[in-house]
């Protein structure tokens, strides 16, 4: 809109015709479903590590445990990827396998301040018609007016219904609150969350499937987890550069390892 500042993806206009020109938003959906692949699939162990235990495969978090949530074009965005994209599955693509992917199946959706990109173009992934969204915007927004959420909620509604699906899509709106955010949408969205991501119990025998088990070795450590213990370790300096998991998992499994042996 004439404006240069950073962006998940270039806004023509807010006018329903001006949306349907997202220039980006196909390159920031593949970031986005990257991040979720690295914490669906479990850590694979290499030819030169097959005899260490910390880099051996480990539990992972199912797509059903994870919730995408963004403000002003970051929501737009989870809210499009959520609905519209489909798991990509690696190991698939390597074997050359035929059977097309299924949606996503988030926990969740949340948007904030924000609206549904591409309403022409909305089409929702099989497997994704159930997802719940939260859509929480103030009344008084300037910049991405408050209409957007009903006309984002009818459309998703449409396309949910034409398949099948049952999803609830809520919206909260906020008197006097511009483009911004408040305590009491805090607050919403904190019970959104805890409602859509309940406990499992520790007798759960298939929780290990659905979320990740609190422990010490790196290999069953989420990349943020990771790189939280990195920090906390003083080894930012030697994970600068490091993208994939499995060199995190390394540099942290063999700091530990020297530790143990220096006691």
């Amino acid at each position: 809109m004439g404006m240069s500042m950073p962006s998940w993806y270039d806004i023509v206009g807010l006018d329903s015709r001006s949306n349907e020109v997202c220039d980006g938003l196909d390159d920031s959906m593949d970031r986005i479903l990257g991040l979720l692949e690295e914490e669906a699939l479990p850590v694979r162990d290499s030819d030169d590590d097959a005899g260490d235990e910390s880099c051996k495969s480990t539990s992972s978090i199912d797509y059903s445990r994870m919730v995408l949530m963004g403000f002003s074009q970051g929501g737009a965005l989870a809210l499009y990827t959520g609905m519209t994209q489909r798991r990509v599955h690696k190991q698939q693509q390597q074997q050359q396998q035929s059977q097309p992917p299924e949606g996503l199946g988030l926990a969740g959706i949340v948007v904030m301040s924000g609206y549904l990109p591409r309403s022409k173009q909305f089409a929702v992934a099989p497997g994704s018609e159930n997802t719940p969204i939260l859509h929480c915007h103030g009344m008084q927004d300037p910049v991405v007016p408050v209409q957007a959420t009903e006309l984002s909620r009818e459309r998703v509604s449409s396309s949910v219904e034409g398949v099948g699906g049952k999803g609830v899509y809520e919206v909260k709106t906020y008197p006097g609150l511009e483009h911004s955010v408040s305590m009491e949408e805090l607050n919403d969205v904190a019970a959104f969350l805890k409602r859509v991501l309940p406990p499992i119990s520790d007798g759960d025998e298939s929780s290990t499937d659905n979320a990740r088990i609190v422990v010490t070795d790196p290999a069953q450590m989420s990349v943020k987890e990771l790189r939280d213990g990195i920090r906390q370790a003083g080894l930012e300096d030697k994970a600068k550069g490091m993208f994939d998991k499995l060199e995190l998992v390394k540099l942290l499994s063999q700091h530990l390892k020297d530790n143990e042996q220096q006691k």
